[in-house]
């Protein structure tokens, strides 16, 4: 297994993601997280994406990690957003937007 996924959004920007432990200890830093599930050897796909201000805090007990292990995720991946929180929604909202995972419902694209 890799140990970043690049994740394209839908406007074509791409975004390095690491997979994360979250019954480790997390940095208390801000960035952008997502709940992924394998659908190939060497594919995944997230099954919810957010953003926050402080990983360490929103992470460890996230409300929709059981949502999302009973959708099929069974890991999680993250990366630092030291560029604000305007920065870290626009990139949550950008991937959302291409991926449509099904436990967001913000931020979809309107068929």
């Amino acid at each position: 297994m890799a140990d970043t996924i690049n994740w394209p959004g839908e406007s074509g920007a791409k975004y390095r993601y690491w997979f994360v432990d979250i019954e480790a200890t997390i940095q208390a830093v801000s960035g952008n997280y997502m709940f992924v599930k394998k659908v190939s050897a060497t594919g995944w796909v997230p099954v919810y994406i957010g953003e926050s201000e402080n990983l360490a805090d929103r992470l460890p007990n996230h409300d929709r990690w059981n949502d999302a292990k009973r959708a099929g995720a069974t890991h999680v991946m993250a990366h630092t957003t030291p560029t604000g929180e305007s920065a870290r929604m626009k990139e949550e909202k950008d991937l959302i937007q291409r991926w449509s995972p099904p436990l967001n419902v913000q931020h979809r694209k309107v068929s």
